[in-house]
């Protein structure tokens, strides 16, 4: 199989990480890793270029570097965060041409790959502006393109998903169609009609950086590779993805780990998760807006007490004052009725957000607390009750949240 794509530095504030990878680093290694030749072009500069082979070292694995100035980084202070690039507008180098019978296909930051296959697999990896496959003469026999909900809607020009495959089908004349969707799974359409919808699998940590790369790499080796059907290509690359995302092990093989994997059943994609926290100080404001941001682009809905009921307005008549903390008293508690589970900021053990996690626990209203700074006792009640869960990883807690929500 030929993979052409990044070889990227990634670094992570929290939790902390600093490794060079990148998409196609990963994706060619994770292949290789099934005991599959492949052949990885990447752009790299020439000090690299001798450093690279032995980091991501396999038998398998021939490297095809394309000289570059330097390595582009990607950094994000938690997975879930918008990354900046540095440099951010790298310079772009000449076109990777090649040609052959299985081919991985990733957009690049430095430059494009022009690719002629038989059976080939698309990810652009450009949710702002994906680009086309067919748009530098690239060509393929049998064509699958990767993308999640808000690329296909960009690159099929309609905002119904339906008829933006319908749109991507006929254009670029991709047989098959896969449409993340992140906590609610892939979408499977084939020959522009939806054959069925793969669900994510439960892990107890969700490391999402990489993930996307590991789903393609594992659809691309069991769908071209293997000749598995679409639809069961892409419940093996769920599978791998779920795996890689707890343990970051690029692998691409199922084993007794993917197989018995708990799915996710989404039952209310409405449903609304109840962001819990202090937010009196700058610090704890922007772990509030964290935590809406991420569940906002998981497409999850919330209810924020900052942003519906506000902060206490000060009054110096004692009745205006009492009147003024029943309404935010009753509008909180309205949001935590409305609400399927409950994001809880618990470090610092605030009052007011162990009173809401207790007032859920009574209602039986599942609760995902984040704690990076624990004191066991300060724990024992959550620990102990059931419905709650405590979680040291931002990320994880946002996934394990919505999850309980949607299967609420």
């Amino acid at each position: 199989m030929i993979v052409t794509g990044g070889y990227y530095r990634e670094i992570c504030v929290s939790p902390k990480h600093d490794e060079l990878f990148g998409s196609g680093g990963r994706a060619a290694f994770a292949i290789a890793s099934a005991g599959t030749d492949v052949d990885w072009h990447y752009y790299c500069p020439e000090p690299q270029q001798q450093i690279a082979p032995v980091a991501l070292s396999n038998p398998h694995l021939r490297h095809y570097p394309h000289t570059s100035d330097e390595i582009v980084s990607f950094a994000y202070f938690h997975p879930l965060s918008e990354p900046e690039y540095r440099p951010s507008d790298p310079p772009r180098y000449d076109d990777i041409v090649v040609d052959g019978a299985n081919i991985l296909r990733f957009g690049f930051m430095e430059g494009d790959a022009i690719v002629h296959g038989d059976k080939v697999v698309f990810d652009p990896q450009s949710p702002r502006k994906p680009v086309s496959f067919k748009a530098n003469g690239s060509t393929a026999k049998s064509l699958a393109i990767v993308l999640n909900a808000q690329e296909v809607r960009v690159l099929g020009k309609d905002q119904d998903e339906a008829q933006a495959v319908r749109n991507v089908q006929q254009s670029e004349g991709a047989s098959v169609i896969l449409v993340k969707s992140g906590p609610q799974g892939c979408r499977v359409y084939v020959d522009g009609a939806l054959r069925g919808t793969v669900p994510p699998y439960r892990t107890d940590r969700v490391y999402k950086i990489g993930s996307g790369d590991i789903f393609s790499a594992a659809f691309a080796y069991h769908w071209a590779e293997q000749g598995t059907a679409p639809d069961q290509a892409a419940d093996a690359a769920s599978r791998c993805v779920a795996r890689y995302c707890n343990s970051r092990v690029p692998n691409v093989l199922l084993d007794n780990e993917t197989k018995t994997l708990e799915p996710i059943a989404v039952k209310d994609e409405k449903a609304r998760v109840y962001v819990a926290g202090p937010f009196f100080t700058m610090a704890e404001l922007w772990l509030v807006e964290q935590a809406c941001r991420a569940l906002d682009s998981l497409g999850v809905s919330f209810f924020s007490p900052y942003h519906e009921a506000g902060l206490l307005h000060d009054y110096t008549d004692d009745q205006a004052h009492q009147k003024e903390i029943e309404r935010v008293v009753a509008a909180d508690l309205k949001g935590l009725s409305e609400c399927k589970a409950v994001f809880a900021i618990l470090d610092g053990c605030d009052p007011g957000t162990v009173f809401e996690i207790g007032w859920a626990v009574r209602h039986d209203i599942p609760v995902v607390a984040l704690s990076q700074n624990p004191k066991p006792a300060d724990q024992t009640m959550i620990h102990g009750s059931k419905n709650c869960s405590i979680s040291d990883d931002f990320a994880s807690a946002i996934y394990r949240v919505a999850w309980a929500a949607w299967s609420t």
